[in-house]
């Protein structure tokens, strides 16, 4: 098949766990297919990656996870001869920001279908975003503009896959009532299932978190945890700092409690993940939010036993055969005798909870995920009416709005108004 994905992602090491999945599942997609990928970069440029994968990065601009596309005439002209000339059999979009609404239109054009991946909650994106650099946007979501938004998206969209019930019931729950596909987030986990599990006998135990640092992630409520457990532990908190003035906060908290046993390791490359995970005996999550977390899937893949708080992922993949889940209000107090409880486990019932661990994530391989993805491609291409829409301009609307009102007020925005670089196209 030929299949073009689309992403406001320009790396698979930025937007979080967005970011990585569209780019990975592009690559992965490719040792079987033919994939064009779509994302933002600083020109235009074609990249052709090994024999079946081919990358398109659109000149934008902006800051954080809002990116604007140059999506002027020469440049939407280029941009409609590459993606015409690929002649895709699906769109596979993994947002809706500006680059997905326009392959969106190009596919009601072309008569193509277009599937759309959510990667956060319809109905809670304003959670998702950073807290800090999105302030000054709230208005849009107390208006209920993102919402209006989603629902024009998803009046368009020939499928949706949902990594999990919770993403299917919140589209349904916006009138969507085409195809669903379930299916979840991929990763690369044989590296991970080869690694050597943590020595439970060790005195001191290693507890791990790998994530943004932000207000969502609640790293905070980790650091309380640590101030009521009774053995000796070490917290290692492993992250791109999201949010300054949160981030200043804990390091300002755990001075004052005078903790030495916290480590802020910051930001590593993401190749070095494993080695922190083959050194913890346990990894820790108080998120409060959470699709389908990809460092959770990693650590039950790498043999750690998870204690974490409930969200959606924790609902679906932690138990107490694998770690331990706890009640999302359960206090800090009662989250450090869950870990505890695992700590003091002799060798034989620890290495029971690290092989069920392995074992609840082991079809989450990016293999048997393309498979699912291409199921629902050819479920999609076989079965597809050709449904010629008109370009619908509303969602362009909305979008130009939010990316001059986000220009001008954080000025990035090019000096002077004629040049209209950063006019919605189409308008």
């Amino acid at each position: 098949m030929k299949v073009a994905f689309v992403t406001i992602c320009p790396g698979a090491d930025r937007s979080g766990g967005m970011g990585r999945v569209a780019h990975e599942l592009a690559a992965a997609t490719a040792r079987l297919h033919h994939v064009l990928l779509i994302c933002p970069g600083d020109k235009l440029k074609v990249e052709t990656v090994g024999k079946r994968l081919t990358v398109v990065r659109v000149p934008s601009r902006g800051r954080g996870q809002l990116l604007w596309p140059d999506l002027r005439d020469p440049t939407r002209r280029r941009l409609h001869s590459l993606v015409s000339r690929f002649s895709p059999q699906v769109v596979h979009a993994h947002d809706v920001g500006p680059l997905s609404l326009w392959l969106q239109d190009w596919a009601g054009h072309a008569g193509c279908p277009f599937v759309l991946t959510f990667h956060a909650l319809p109905s809670r994106a304003r959670e998702f975003t950073n807290a800090e650099e999105y302030r000054h946007l709230r208005f849009l979501f107390k208006m209920r503009v993102p919402q209006a938004f989603v629902r024009l998206v998803l009046s368009r969209c020939d499928g949706v896959v949902a990594l999990n019930q919770a993403v299917e019931d919140d589209v349904r729950r916006f009138g969507y009532r085409g195809l669903v596909f379930r299916i979840p987030n991929g990763r690369n986990l044989s590296p991970l299932l080869r690694l050597d599990l943590a020595d439970i006998t060790e005195p001191c135990k290693q507890l791990l978190f790998v994530g943004s640092i932000c207000q969502r992630k609640n790293q905070r409520y980790l650091v309380e945890a640590m101030s009521h457990l009774d053995m000796p532990a070490r917290l290692v908190l492993v992250g791109e700092i999201l949010e300054q003035g949160y981030a200043r906060e804990l390091r300002r908290y755990a001075l004052e409690q005078g903790m030495d046993n916290v480590d802020f390791v910051g930001p590593v490359p993401y190749e070095t993940i494993p080695q922190f995970l083959r050194r913890a005996h346990l990894f820790l999550s108080a998120s409060t939010l959470e699709l389908q977390s990809l460092a959770v899937i990693e650590a039950l893949a790498s043999g750690t036993p998870v204690v974490a708080l409930e969200n959606a992922t924790v609902t679906e993949l932690v138990d107490d055969a694998v770690g331990r889940k706890l009640p999302s209000d359960a206090p800090p107090a009662e989250f450090a005798q869950a870990v505890a409880e695992i700590c003091r486990m002799n060798p034989t019932q620890y290495s029971a909870l690290a092989r069920a661990a392995r074992d609840r994530v082991r079809d989450l391989d990016w293999s048997a995920v393309v498979e699912k993805h291409t199921a629902a491609y050819e479920r999609l291409w076989g079965g597809f009416q050709v449904r010629r829409r008109r370009p619908f301009w509303t969602p362009w609307l909305v979008a130009g709005s939010v990316a001059r009102y986000w220009f001008q007020g954080t000025g990035t925005r090019r000096k002077g108004r004629k040049s209209g670089s950063w006019r919605a196209q189409g308008v």
